[in-house]
C-alpha cells in the first residue's frame, strides 16, 4: 500500500469499526497498532485450563446499545443475560440488596437538581449531608461511583452522574449480558469484515508524531514490516484517553505538530480511570456450599449469588460465571482502590484477591488458597498503551467529549470511547459508535 486513503491510529473496537466503514465505502486503509494484537482494552484470555473465555479487559454488554447488537447479529454471535442478585455485606451479612436503584437514590437523588453549577461528587455528598441514617447508603454511593465509574469521588464531575444516572433510569431494568465466545469474537468478527484488499494492518508499530496540514498527514511510527509510514490525506487516531494525555516531552506521547492546544484541554476535563482486574478459578464453586453460606451470614444461598461487594475490602466487587456454573470468581477495583494496587506484582495481587474474598465469605485465606486452581490479572493503569480503563467527565468538563470529537480542517479525525455523545462513552458501545461516527465524518468530507 504506497498511499492509503486513510491511516487509522489504533486497532480496538473503535478503529476496526471505523476501517469497516470506509472499507465499504471503498477507502483504502492502513491501521497502526501499538501492541502485538489487535483489540486495545478488549482482552479476552483463552486458556483450556479454565474451560471458557474470561475477559481482562471489557466484559459485559450493558443494556441493549443498538450499534453493538446489530454486530453481534451479524457475526451470529451468542450472548447471554446476566442474573440480577447483588449482595454486599453490611450489619455483620451478606444480604441481597433487593433495589440498588432504590438504595442509590436516596444519595444520588439530588444530583438532578443541582441546577447550572457543577461540583466533584465528594463536594456534593459535603453539601448534601443525609445524616447518619443513611451512612451505609452514602458509602455504597462512594462503592458505586469509584467501581462503576473507575472514579475518583474527588475528581468526576456531579452533573455527569446526574446525566448517567438519568441514562441508567432503573439498573433492576437494565440488563447485562456476556458473549459466551468473549468479546475477543466480536473483534474477530469485525476483522474478518474488513476487505484484505483495501485495509491492512500493522502491528507493534507504535506512533510518535504526527505532523500534518490540510489534507496531509505524515507520521512517525516504529518501522514495522521493514516500511516507513506512508503520508495520508487524512488520519482516524483512537487512542485511550490515557494515552492522548502524555505530554508531548513525555515518554510514550504522541506529538503534533503544529500541536492541537485546544484537543488537549478538551482530554484534560476528563479523566482515565484506573481498573485492576482479577481472575480467580478454584478446584471447587465453595460458595455453593450451604455451610459456606452460612459462616458468611449470607440471607440467602450464595450458589445463586452474580455480583458480591465489600466496598471496604482491596477488591471491593465479585462476581461469579453466572449463568453458567464454573467454579471462576472476577475480581474488580476501580478507581482510588485501583490506583492502590496499581504496579504490585501478580502475587502481592493474588494475595490481596485472596484477602478480599476471604473478608467477604468470612473464610479462613489459608483455605482460600489451598483451593485456587489458577489466577490471572491485568493492571489497566499499568498498561503503557492504555493508561487506564476508560473514561469519566471532572469538574467542568460537559462539553469535553464532544469537543474532542471534533475533527480538525478534515484532516484528523477522532474515535474512541472518551469522544462518544451518543449516551455510551466508557463502553464498547460508545468505542463501536464513535469509530462508526468518525468515518462518516471523513466520507463527508472526502
Amino acid at each position: 500500500m504506497t498511499k492509503p486513503d486513510v491511516i487509522i491510529i489504533g486497532a480496538g473496537a473503535a478503529g476496526l469499526c471505523a476501517a469497516q466503514v470506509l472499507s465499504d465505502a471503498g477507502c483504502s486503509v492502513l491501521i497502526l497498532e501499538a501492541r502485538d494484537r489487535i483489540g486495545g482494552r478488549i482482552l479476552t484470555h483463552h486458556d483450556p485450563a479454565f474451560g471458557t473465555p474470561l475477559e481482562l479487559g471489557a466484559e459485559f454488554i450493558h443494556g441493549r446499545p443498538q450499534v453493538t447488537w446489530k454486530l453481534i447479529r451479524q457475526a451470529g454471535l451468542v450472548a447471554v443475560d446476566l442474573p440480577v442478585d447483588h449482595r454486599w455485606r453490611h450489619r455483620g451479612r451478606l444480604s441481597r440488596m433487593g433495589d440498588i436503584n432504590a438504595t442509590l437514590n436516596q444519595v444520588m437523588g439530588g444530583l438532578a437538581r443541582l441546577g447550572a453549577a457543577d461540583m466533584s461528587f465528594a463536594q456534593y455528598l459535603r453539601t448534601h449531608r443525609n445524616g447518619p441514617a443513611l451512612a451505609e447508603a452514602r458509602r455504597f454511593a462512594i462503592h458505586f461511583v469509584e467501581g462503576f465509574d473507575a472514579a475518583d469521588p474527588e475528581r468526576i464531575s456531579a452533573k455527569s452522574l446526574a446525566q448517567e444516572q438519568a441514562g441508567i433510569g432503573d439498573l433492576e431494568d437494565q440488563t447485562q449480558f456476556r458473549l459466551v465466545g468473549g468479546y475477543s469474537s466480536l473483534i474477530d468478527y469485525l476483522r474478518k469484515s474488513l476487505d484484505p484488499q483495501r485495509v491492512k494492518i500493522r502491528l507493534r508499530t507504535p506512533v510518535s508524531e504526527i505532523r500534518w496540514n490540510k489534507g496531509k498527514v505524515k507520521i512517525a511510527a516504529a518501522k514495522s514490516h521493514g516500511a516507513a509510514v506512508p503520508w495520508t490525506p487524512r488520519v482516524i487516531i483512537t487512542l485511550p484517553l490515557g494515552v492522548f494525555q502524555i505530554p508531548p516531552e513525555m515518554s510514550g506521547s504522541i506529538r503534533f505538530s503544529p500541536d492541537i492546544a485546544a484537543k488537549r484541554n478538551a482530554a484534560a476535563r476528563l479523566a482515565s480511570g484506573p481498573v485492576v482486574k482479577a481472575i480467580l478459578q478454584f478446584s471447587e464453586s465453595f460458595w455453593d456450599d450451604p455451610a459456606v453460606g452460612g459462616a458468611a451470614q449470607a440471607h440467602q444461598a450464595m450458589r445463586d449469588a452474580a455480583f458480591m461487594h465489600l466496598p471496604a475490602a482491596a477488591f471491593p466487587t465479585w462476581w461469579t460465571m453466572r449463568p453458567l456454573r464454573l467454579p471462576i470468581l472476577t475480581a474488580w477495583a476501580g478507581g482510588p482502590k485501583a490506583l492502590a494496587l496499581a504496579g504490585l506484582s501478580k502475587r502481592e495481587l493474588r494475595e490481596a484477591a485472596i484477602d478480599s474474598l476471604a473478608a467477604l465469605v468470612k473464610r479462613r485465606p489459608r483455605l482460600l488458597f489451598s483451593l485456587l486452581k489458577h489466577f490471572e490479572a491485568y493492571d489497566w493503569a499499568s498498561d503503557p498503551f492504555a493508561r487506564g480503563a476508560y473514561s469519566y467527565v471532572t469538574v467542568g468538563g460537559a462539553s469535553a467529549r464532544s469537543r474532542l470529537a471534533q475533527p480538525i480542517q478534515n484532516t484528523l479525525f477522532f474515535a474512541g470511547e472518551a469522544t462518544d455523545t451518543s449516551g455510551q462513552a466508557s463502553t464498547v458501545a460508545g468505542a463501536i459508535s464513535s469509530g462508526q461516527r468518525a468515518a462518516r465524518e471523513l466520507l463527508a468530507h472526502r
